[in-house]
C-alpha cells in the first residue's frame, strides 16, 4: 500500500537494473561516498516541496525511528552521514563500500515521506503524505480490510511516465481460499496465489527465486552448542537433506534447489560448480559425523516461527535420520526479538537475496549481518568479498563465483533452496511487466490495459 502514496529515489527496470527516479542520476565520487541529482519538480500532497533536504530528513528519520524498518536497515546501516550539497544534489557519506545502495534505494529504504509531516510522525498512521502516484481515499478504505486510493491529480509523472489506474483497490485477505474465490467472481484483478491455483481467463506467473529459505546456524563458533563450531558437523547437516524432495514437496516446485549459499541463478556469483554441492548422501553425513566425534549424534534447540513449520518438520527429519535431535521451539510474535537476544544456535529463517551479489553475502554471511546475532566472521571469504568488490568485469564475476563455493563450504546454512512466489492477473485488466531478479512486481509494473 505504501507504493500507492510513497515514491522512491529509484525504481527497477524489467531487465532487474536500477533506474532513475526521484534520483535522476548518481554517481559514487569513491568507495564510500554515494552522490545523487535529484529532480526539481516534485510536490509532497501537502504542499512541501522535494528537494535534498527532504531526503536528508528521510534518511535521518529512518535510520533513528524505533522500532527499525527492518527491510530497510541494512542498507540504511552503511549511511554515516547526509550532506545537502544544493536543493538537486545529496551526498550519502558511507561507513564502507556499498556499490548496491541505490538498488536499495528501489525498496523501502528509498521511500520518501513529506519532511513537514515527518515533524510529527503520528499523523502518518492515518493519513499518508508522499508524492506517489496515488491519495488514499478515506471514503472508500475500511482500516485493516480494504484501502482505496484514487490518483494524485498533482503527480509529477503523469501517465506518460507511469500510467495510473482510475482506482485502486487494496483488500486484505490472509485466506488464500476466499483470494481465490474473489479472483473467480470478478472481485480483484490482482492477487498470490499458491502452485496449482487455477483461475479461467487469468495469467499465472511465477517471480524470481528470491527467498532464501530454511535453517540458518547462529553458531558456529560453537559458543551455545560445541558441535555447531565443527564445519564438518554443518557439512553434514547439509548433506543429510535431500534438496530436491523438499523443493518438490514443501515448496510445490516453485523455486531452485540451492547449497545453502545466498547466490542464486540470477546472481553474478553463481557457477554451475555450486549445483554439485551437497548431493543428498547420508552415508556421508554420518560419516562426517564420526570424524568430527558425534558418531551419535547430538542434540540442538532450533527458534522456529509457526509460519515457517513445514520447512522447518521437513529439515528436522532429514536431520533427525543422521543422528541429530532437532528440538524446534515455535515463537510467534517475538521471532525477532529472540532472534537478537543472542541465545539460540539455530533459527528457521526465510531472507530475501536479490541477485546482487556483494548485498547477498554481506546481508547473510559476514558480521554485519541482521541474521548474524552472536558475530560470527569468516577471515578467509571476508577477504574475497573485499577482493571481487574492487574488481571489474569477468575478473569480478570469477570471484564471485569463488566467494559463492567458499560459502557453500562454509555451510552457515541449512537451506536446500530458493524459493518463488506466484502471482495471478486478469489480462483484460492488468498489463503486467515482469521484472528480472524480483520475487513479484512492484506496484509500477502493473498497468491498464490500453494504457502505452
Amino acid at each position: 500500500m505504501a507504493a500507492a502514496t510513497y515514491d522512491t529515489l529509484t525504481h527497477l527496470n524489467a531487465d532487474g537494473a536500477v533506474a532513475p527516479w526521484l534520483a535522476t542520476s548518481w554517481h559514487y565520487s569513491d568507495a564510500t561516498t554515494l552522490v545523487m541529482e535529484l529532480r526539481t519538480d516534485v510536490v509532497f500532497t501537502d504542499g512541501t516541496r522535494f528537494d535534498a533536504e527532504a531526503v536528508k530528513a528521510n534518511i535521518e528519520y529512518a535510520k533513528s525511528v524505533t522500532p527499525s524498518n527492518v527491510a530497510a536497515q541494512p542498507y540504511l546501516s552503511y549511511i554515516r552521514s547526509v550532506d545537502v550539497v544544493s536543493k538537486s544534489k545529496v551526498r550519502f557519506n558511507l561507513t564502507s563500500s556499498q556499490p548496491d545502495l541505490p538498488f536499495g534505494f528501489s525498496q523501502q529504504a528509498g521511500w520518501m515521506v513529506s519532511p513537514t509531516a515527518l515533524k510529527n510522525p503520528k499523523t502518518l498512521a492515518d493519513t499518508a503524505v508522499g508524492s506517489g502516484p496515488y491519495v488514499l481515499d478515506e471514503s472508500g478504505t475500511t482500516p485493516n480490510k480494504t484501502y482505496t486510493f484514487t490518483r494524485n491529480k498533482d503527480y509529477w509523472a503523469a501517465a506518460v511516465e507511469w500510467p495510473r489506474f482510475g482506482k485502486l483497490v487494496v483488500q486484505l485477505m490472509t485466506d488464500p481460499t476466499a483470494s481465490d474465490n474473489a479472483a473467480r467472481s470478478g472481485q480483484i484483478d490482482y492477487t498470490i496465489v499458491s502452485a496449482g491455483t487455477e483461475i479461467s481467463g487469468w495469467k499465472i506467473a511465477q517471480g524470481a527465486a528470491a527467498a532464501f529459505y530454511g535453517f540458518t546456524i547462529f553458531d558456529t563458533a560453537g559458543k551455545i552448542n560445541k558441535s555447531l563450531g565443527d564445519v564438518r558437523v554443518r557439512q553434514a547437516m547439509n548433506y543429510a537433506v535431500d534438496r530436491k524432495a523438499i523443493l518438490k514437496s514443501v515448496l510445490d516446485g516453485q523455486g531452485v534447489a540451492n547449497a545453502s549459499t545466498p547466490f542464486g541463478p540470477d546472481s553474478l556469483g553463481y557457477s554451475r560448480n555450486i549445483d554439485s554441492y551437497y548431493a543428498y548422501d547420508v552415508a556421508k553425513a554420518k560419516r562426517l559425523l564420526r570424524q568430527a566425534g558425534y558418531p551419535n549424534g547430538f542434540s540442538v534447540k532450533v527458534l522456529n516461527n509457526p509460519q515457517w513449520d513445514q520447512m522447518a518438520q521437513a529439515l528436522a527429519g532429514y536431520l533427525r535420520k543422521v543422528g541429530i535431535d532437532v528440538q524446534l521451539s515455535n515463537h510467534g510474535d517475538d521471532f525477532v526479538q529472540q532472534v537478537n537476544s543472542g541465545k539460540w544456535a539455530m533459527a528457521t529463517c526465510l531472507l530475501s537475496v536479490t541477485g546482487l551479489p556483494y548485498s547477498d553475502f554481506t546481508f547473510l554471511m559476514t558480521k554485519s549481518s541482521s541474521m548474524n546475532p552472536l558475530g560470527n566472521s569468516n577471515a578467509e571469504v571476508d577477504d574475497q568479498l573485499a577482493e571481487a568488490v574492487s574488481a571489474e568485469g569477468d575478473e569480478q564475476k570469477r570471484l564471485y563465483a569463488q566467494l559463492a563455493e567458499s560459502a557453500a563450504e562454509q555451510a552457515w546454512y541449512v537451506v536446500p533452496a530458493l524459493s518463488s512466489q506466484l502471482h495471478a492477473y486478469n489480462p483484460d485488466v492488468v498489463k503486467v511487466v515482469e521484472p528480472k531478479r524480483a520475487g513479484a512486481p512492484m506496484l509500477y509494473h502493473l498497468q491498464p490495459i490500453g494504457a502505452e
